[in-house]
């Protein structure tokens, strides 16, 4: 994939080995790994002969993510780093055309081209967010999978309440991806499908403003970062790994069949789904109408200005101030 920058071998190694460290060696190769991973913001430690990934929960190592994320709805946790990528939906999409299993996840330290919902662009800066895909093979009808949107949402929302702050955070779910913190965005989820013959699959990335730098100046009135919400540092990797554990259980209810139960959990984290007035966007035109519920897969009940009730699956969907 063009401007694609995989993590070095190096780092993984490192990771396995812990304290341990590596032996150091003045191959050319081995240097550049450890320039690299120094460039990207990874805490190398060099004493005597040894060099050494310092531990913490921040840093995004993948031996250390597989290691620390439980494995409760698929085997064990395939992990794929990469410094930077174009969109780690379309790598995830890429990898799950040519037969990745589900429980395959895909981040990036940096996005050049991340996408969300309708075209819209994702800002994301290096090591400031969270930007990644998790690959899955649902056996639900196809028809049902726009439900793993909520299923993201409802684990990421329960994940931040899981998290100890300074300031009591105000966690809001905007139908049908937004996850809000004080009514500002604080992280999106984009969910992507293939059905190509016997290959099947659903791609759910996810977003989130993390730490100080992940909000461009220009979008700080409708978007906030994770610590400024918290009034703490929040760590990338725990965030991450806890996230993936509620994704699983929330998951498993979705193969169960358990899907009511589902919207139920989204509905009790969300104050939008019933009687809010909105702004239905659709290309050049737009419509005003109140939130009335969600069907049996997620999508959005409204009834408009005249009376009539509408499914709104697609759009662009804007509270009213």
């Amino acid at each position: 994939m063009r401007d694609a920058l995989k993590y070095p071998p190096l780092l993984t190694d490192l990771g396995h080995v812990g304290r341990n460290g590596l032996p150091l060696n003045s191959d050319p190769g081995f240097q550049h790994e450890i320039e690299q991973c120094r460039e990207w913001g990874f805490r190398l430690e060099i004493s005597g002969d040894k060099v050494r990934l310092v531990y913490d929960q921040e840093q995004l190592v993948p031996y250390w993510i597989q290691k620390e994320t439980p494995a409760v709805a698929w085997d064990w946790l395939r992990v794929n780093g990469f410094f930077r990528l174009p969109s780690t939906n379309s790598e995830a999409l890429d990898q799950a055309r040519r037969g990745a299993p589900g429980g395959t996840l895909v981040y990036a330290e940096e996005q050049t081209e991340g996408r969300g919902r309708n075209r819209h662009s994702w800002f994301s800066s290096a090591g400031t967010g969270l930007c990644f895909t998790v690959v899955l093979r649902p056996m639900q009808p196809i028809k049902t999978w726009p439900l793993l949107t909520h299923v993201a949402s409802v684990a990421l929302v329960e994940t931040l309440k899981e998290f100890e702050t300074r300031r009591p955070l105000s966690v809001d779910l905007k139908w049908p991806n937004d996850v809000l913190l004080s009514g500002k965005k604080c992280a999106g989820i984009l969910l992507e499908m293939i059905s190509e013959g016997d290959n099947r699959a659903a791609v759910v990335g996810v977003g989130i403003n993390v730490h100080e730098g992940s909000v461009p100046d220009s979008l700080k009135s409708s978007a906030v970062c994770l610590d400024e919400a918290a009034g703490a540092i929040v760590p990338r990797r725990r965030l991450l790994v806890r996230f993936l554990h509620n994704l699983q259980l929330l998951y498993q209810m979705f193969e169960r069949g358990d899907h009511a139960a589902v919207l139920d959990r989204w509905k009790g984290h969300s104050s939008m789904w019933n009687g809010t007035e909105v702004r239905i966007i659709e290309g050049e035109s737009s419509r005003d109408a109140v939130t009335c519920g969600l069907n049996s897969v997620g999508a959005l009940l409204v009834r408009t200005e005249g009376g009539r009730l509408e499914t709104i699956v697609a759009g662009d969907v804007q509270l009213k101030r």
